[in-house]
């Protein structure tokens, strides 16, 4: 499991990277830091508007690309249209996405050790397999005869 993700470790690798630590980025990390499940960029904005109504959406959005890119968050589509982000060290679990009916579930990262082993093995590619959405039906819609594996009705 990776490092816990901190206020700290956050803002250090924001400076690392040269860049400010502002009243709101701050905003936007204790927020994202806070929460107990994934959340989106508008939803982040949303909450950082309660107590700053006047930051932009784009400053959430950006914050959140760095906080990515520096390897502090996850981000996933998790169906929706919308990425869901996610502190690194919360990350380590998976997500099964039915396409027909939408539920999501959760599966441990142990899961995917097999496939790492065999990339390593076979391509001498050290995969990051970190938090993944896996899409296709459940078993309670692959059980109504549809067998086109879009899982969309025709």
């Amino acid at each position: 499991m990776a490092e816990a993700v901190t206020m700290e470790k956050a803002v250090g690798a924001l400076q690392k990277h040269g860049y400010r630590i502002t009243p709101q980025r701050t905003m936007i990390l204790e927020s994202l830091l806070g929460a107990s499940d994934h959340v989106t960029a508008e939803g982040l904005y949303e909450d950082v508007r309660k107590s700053y109504p006047h930051i932009s959406f784009s400053t959430v959005y950006r914050t959140l690309e760095l906080l990515r890119d520096s390897g502090l968050i996850t981000q996933t589509d998790l169906g929706g249209g919308r990425w869901q982000y996610h502190p690194a060290d919360k990350a380590d679990h998976h997500h099964l996405i039915c396409q027909r009916c939408g539920a999501v579930s959760t599966v441990p990262q142990e899961i995917f050790h097999d496939v790492h082993t065999h990339l390593q093995k076979k391509y001498g590619f050290d995969a990051l397999m970190t938090h993944y959405a896996v899409y296709g039906r459940c078993a309670k819609c692959r059980g109504d005869g549809d067998d086109s594996g879009t899982g969309e009705s025709e």
